[in-house]
């Protein structure tokens, strides 16, 4: 053999693979002062300040970490359900994977966010958002009778959703609220009410009313928004459009020629938190057939049995009335919605335009159609063998990390 030189012994000696150059570390300043120590050197001044000062940080934060536990244990109780500890809140195309079955602790009303150090005030924050998460997909993951009965049994839970979706809201380029509030305003005050291009009304003592529903409301910001306008608008319709458009904007070219107008909006959710809410089950409104002009689902289409909600739709509306829906891009199974589009026209709709220009939401617009056109016999066909939410619209679940 070639290596098989006497003297060298090769042979006997086993040689070390080689995996590449490795980086040396030296030991960190708080083994080597802890070695220093421990061996009863002297351990230079400068390393130990150092080391004193670390500990006493971390003293610190065990304190405050102590404190708030203490404060969010008197404020609420741990209830049963999935939920997740994560901090961020990025809303992602995924289905939910396998959940805590427990709801992070509620916080306590009487504490004073401003009166919190930073770490505390972290800390409420990664608590309160844990609880929205949690929250948000229990309405994405159940039906709407199931939400219903959550809320009933836990209302607080309600108030705690809106004002997390409040928050993610406030990074978007544009709320859909006011987009949608804008569009029923500036449409109506521009064309007279069933006049072709404008707003379809039913017989109301002698007039014309748009009657809308808001299927899925939250707080009524959309009732809220349009009745504002309307008290403003019977005094003088010129100056209350002028204020409309310095508050929602884009109404540049509008001008009122609709002098006649009126609008009334029923809201509907899952719980009264103001006059103008009223508590149901959307898949089934306390509302005659073919009372209603104009439907809207903001964001709503939530629950495993959402195209209950658009039956119920079409069951309200007056014949042409309009559906006009608004959802989160990230939930549509294809990138252009034909799929969703597919499904709502098998139900008795037509589409009549799509806005995707916003980056984070889509708004279609629809018309009922004559009923002999519906692509599906019922519900049931359109659904097939599996829940709306797993082939139509995604669940929006925020990632957890």
């Amino acid at each position: 053999m070639l290596f098989e030189v006497e003297g060298w012994g090769l042979e006997k000696k086993k040689v070390k693979k080689s995996v590449g150059k490795k980086r040396r570390f030296r030991e960190s300043e708080e083994e080597v002062t802890d070695e220093a120590s421990k061996l009863g050197l002297a351990v230079p001044k400068q390393k130990k300040e150092k080391k004193e000062k670390k500990d006493k940080k971390d003293k610190k934060d065990r304190k405050e970490r102590v404190e708030l536990e203490e404060k969010v244990e008197a404020g609420g109780k741990t209830r049963p359900g999935p939920g997740s500890n994560s901090s961020k809140e990025e809303v992602v195309e995924e289905r939910p994977s396998k959940r805590v079955q427990t709801l992070p602790p509620a916080y306590g009303d009487d504490i004073d966010a401003s009166k919190l150090t930073p770490l505390q005030r972290k800390m409420l924050n990664k608590l309160s958002g844990s609880r929205f998460r949690w929250i948000n997909e229990q309405l994405y993951t159940t039906d709407s009778k199931s939400a219903l009965e959550m809320i009933q049994r836990q209302p607080e839970l309600y108030e705690e959703y809106h004002k997390g979706f409040a928050s993610q809201v406030e990074s978007w380029p544009e709320n859909p609220v006011d987009v949608l509030t804008r569009k029923l305003v500036y449409k109506g005050v521009q064309k007279m009410t069933n006049a072709p291009g404008g707003l379809l009304g039913v017989d109301d003592h002698g007039g014309k009313t748009v009657v809308v529903a808001d299927m899925g409301c939250g707080e009524a910001a959309l009732a809220i928004n349009v009745d504002n306008f309307m008290q403003e608008y019977k005094r003088d319709g010129q100056n209350a459009l002028k204020k409309f458009k310095k508050k929602f904007g884009h109404g540049g070219e509008v001008n009122l020629k609709n002098r006649k107008l009126a609008i009334k909006v029923h809201s509907f959710d899952l719980k009264k938190i103001n006059d103008k809410i009223t508590v149901a089950d959307i898949k089934n409104v306390p509302l005659p057939n073919a009372s209603v002009t104009v439907a809207i689902f903001c964001l709503s289409l939530m629950g495993t049995n959402f195209l209950d909600f658009i039956a119920e739709a079409e069951r309200i509306l007056v014949p042409n009335g309009e559906l006009w829906i608004t959802e989160i891009k990230s939930r549509l199974v294809d990138s252009n919605g034909g799929t969703f589009v597919n499904a709502i026209e098998g139900l008795g709709f037509k589409l009549r335009s799509k806005d995707d220009k916003n980056k984070m939401f889509t708004q279609f617009e629809f018309y009922k159609s004559d009923k002999k056109k519906a692509k599906f016999e019922s519900r049931s066909h359109a659904r097939g063998e599996s829940t709306e939410s797993e082939w139509l619209l995604k669940p929006c679940i925020y990632k957890r990390r």
